[in-house]
């Protein structure tokens, strides 16, 4: 399950959070999705990545917040590529990428509070 992150900011009712279209654009490694409220987001594919929900990323994530001097961790490799994706019932979308990582079910909540550009109906 994804980490809950809740933004006041956002209206969380069912065309927040519904999309109404999602592109995968492996040429420019991105996530696009147009939400049923008419806000456009673009998510691209290394941050999407860095903020996997998969329990072993999300646990990674928490251990190196706790350390008081954390060991620099190497960042995702710049060859990484986000090679597919596919819905997961009607809640959320799966990735999958070129190291073979797939374990990550980014629900579509999750998405649309790591969205910056939220608040702009019709574009980013």
């Amino acid at each position: 399950m994804a980490p809950t992150i809740v933004n006041p900011m956002i209206d969380y009712s069912k065309d927040h959070i519904t999309p109404r279209e999602l592109k995968v654009k492996r040429a420019e490694q991105e996530l696009r999705i147009t939400w049923a409220d008419g806000c456009n987001s673009v998510y691209p594919a290394l941050m999407l990545r860095k903020n996997c929900p998969c329990s072993a990323c999300r646990t990674e994530r928490e251990k190196q917040s706790r350390e008081l001097l954390p060991i620099l961790k190497q960042a995702p490799p710049t060859d990484l590529k986000l090679t597919n994706a596919q819905l997961v019932g009607h809640y959320a979308i799966q990735l999958f990428w070129s190291d073979g990582h797939s374990s990550g079910i980014y629900d579509f909540k999750y998405l649309r509070a790591m969205d910056q550009s939220h608040d702009k109906p019709g574009g980013i």
